[in-house]
């Protein structure tokens, strides 16, 4: 008869539940907290890559990509100032990809992953800024593209974020624009 006794003593006894229920609650909560955060970061990052791509594209636009003579590597630098502050800029995460063409129906391009879902650095890498308006058959059509791959952190709910292997996620951003008279 004594094990009941203690047995309901011990069900009505209400010290320390909400610690109880806080352990059970507290690591769904925080990942859950985590992944908004990470998310939110995320969404950061690509505004900041397409800030920076309109603002160093608008040198190609203007033409002071054509009288400053600008290189691969100098526009690559350019861009870099804009968004260093956040995004790294090292070669294996950071991909520019500068396009002209000649009219809007001639407009091809590759896309930016393989079909096993790798970066196809390869192709991935032109750099051709156009003509001016003011050159006969002038007026080139330019496609600027940047990629950054981002390393989520987030174990459960970054597989449904990542868009690559390794749990990562390929950032992209374009500016496209018909080149002004300069």
């Amino acid at each position: 008869m004594r094990p009941f006794r203690i047995l309901k003593r011990i069900r009505r006894e209400t010290k320390g539940a909400a610690a109880v229920e806080f352990a059970i609650i507290a690591p769904v909560f925080l990942a859950l907290l985590w992944a908004i955060f990470e998310t939110g970061l995320m969404f950061f990052a690509g505004q900041t890559l397409t800030h920076g791509l309109q603002q160093t594209a608008r040198q190609i636009r203007t033409g002071q990509a054509h009288s400053d003579e600008l290189s691969q590597s100098a526009f690559r630098d350019a861009v870099c100032a804009q968004v260093n502050y956040l995004l790294s800029c090292d070669a294996d995460k950071l991909y520019l990809d500068v396009r002209a063409f000649s009219s809007f129906a001639g407009v091809a391009f590759p896309p930016p992953l393989k079909p096993d879902q790798t970066f196809d650095n390869v192709n991935m890498n032109q750099f051709d800024i156009g003509e001016s308006g003011n050159i006969a058959g002038g007026s080139s059509i330019i496609l600027v593209r940047g990629f950054y791959v981002w390393q989520l952190f987030t174990p459960v709910f970054g597989q449904y974020f990542a868009t690559m292997d390794g749990n990562k996620r390929l950032l992209s951003s374009s500016v496209a624009f018909k080149n002004e008279p300069f």
